[in-house]
């Protein structure tokens, strides 16, 4: 059960350009886990983080021949790096995403926990709680809160619906995908009423929240592809589709209905494949990073409804596994990496695609995400380590 953790926090004094992190915390470290997910509420005042490990070893397989039980957390801390709880228990990879709602006041884990058992827990932030567990057939890949935490979706075998009536949450109403489909991403608009999901086999799905059921899904098919990110702007206006292709994709949900399309696609130049995006609060920006050998860029497009006209481009020394963006767009975060045991870097570029700082990290890191009120971002790495910025 969630507890009160004395695991202490340092100060990191390591850092290129302006990029300082006010703190660090290595939650677990021993077997080495990786921060595969961190969340951050509105304000910064509040970051969950959990851990999760599988040996990316030439030839491993999901199965119990490759790993065995570990103890695995999820972890909350304030803005000065005091721990708040955790929540430890035993999974063979652990927690693969979190959530946070933008007030701060809920919280979510997800993941796998054993072969064919994959997990969504939901936690009271005040108190640490773990107060509902669902499991699913299959690792959960991704989790987003509604800005009160009205409402919780999840993506794995299908997409997932969790709603709550005061502080209690009910089972969840189920999305069936497409037979041999999963769900790779979701995402929410701030009041929960529009929900979009990325599928493994290439699906972009909308789907209207009715009070905690679903509405009818529309659905864009791309071929021969995965989704590997999807993200929606707060208002519900727009969302974006990150794809193994080398483009982003952008659609407005008021027409998805009857296009059934994007309202724009732009391409990453250089780029290979799309692997992260991230919308502003009003839907204006789309920040998306793609790789380029084992070096990358992070673009930010300007979004003018039926095209997007692109910013800037700068380039990232390796893969780049996450963006973000505040609520205004005046900042942009990048997470990169690959491959593992070899370092990662952190970085933030302004709307006018000046660098802000960046930090490496002695292993690649893939979460990356600021605050909506930009005042604070929190970044995880495959060391095992979150980390905190203050942003000035």
């Amino acid at each position: 059960m969630p507890s009160t953790s004395k695991k202490k926090t340092t100060k990191s004094k390591t850092s290129t350009g302006a990029l300082q992190a006010s703190w660090t915390a290595t939650p677990i470290s021993t077997p080495q886990e990786y921060i595969n997910s961190v969340a951050i509420s509105q304000n910064g005042s509040t970051v969950v983080a959990g851990t999760f490990y599988f040996p990316y070893a030439a030839g491993a397989k999901h199965s119990n021949a490759d790993v065995s039980p570990i103890t695995v957390g999820t972890f909350a801390w304030n803005a000065a790096g005091k721990s708040l709880w955790q929540d430890k228990f035993p999974a063979t990879e652990g927690v693969y995403w979190v959530a946070v709602s933008r007030d701060g006041t809920w919280a979510a884990a997800a993941g796998l926990s054993a072969p064919g058992q994959g997990f969504v827990y939901i936690y009271n932030v005040a108190s640490g709680a773990r107060v509902s567990t669902y499991n699913t057939k299959v690792r959960v890949n991704m989790v987003a809160f509604s800005s009160d935490g009205s409402y919780l979706v999840a993506g794995a075998d299908e997409t997932y619906l969790f709603s709550r009536s005061g502080s209690t949450w009910g089972a969840p109403q189920k999305l069936p995908c497409a037979a041999g489909d999963s769900v790779v991403a979701v995402a929410m608009s701030a009041s929960g009423q529009w929900i979009v999901a990325g599928t493994f086999l290439g699906a972009v799905i909308l789907v209207k929240n009715n009070a905690g059921g679903f509405g009818t899904p529309v659905s864009w098919q791309l071929k021969d592809t995965t989704i590997h990110w999807v993200a929606m702007s707060a208002n519900g206006s727009t969302f974006a589709a990150a794809a193994s292709g080398s483009s982003v994709y952008c659609f407005q949900t008021a027409s998805f209905g009857s296009t059934k399309g994007p309202a724009w696609t732009a391409p990453l130049t250089g780029c290979k494949s799309c692997r992260t995006v991230a919308v502003c609060d009003d839907g204006s920006m789309v920040s998306a990073g793609g790789n380029v050998g084992t070096a990358g860029k992070i673009f930010l497009f300007s979004n003018l409804g039926t095209s997007g006209k692109q910013v800037w481009a700068k380039p990232t020394k390796r893969n780049p596994n996450s963006t973000s963006l505040d609520t205004a767009g005046k900042y942009v975060t990048v997470a990169d990496g690959y491959p593992d045991q070899t370092p990662g870097d952190f970085y933030l570029f302004g709307a006018a695609g000046n660098t802000l700082g960046s930090l490496q990290t002695s292993n690649m890191s893939w979460p990356m995400q600021i605050s909506a009120d930009g005042t604070a971002i929190a970044a995880g790495s495959d060391n095992s380590s979150v980390y905190y910025f203050v942003v000035k």
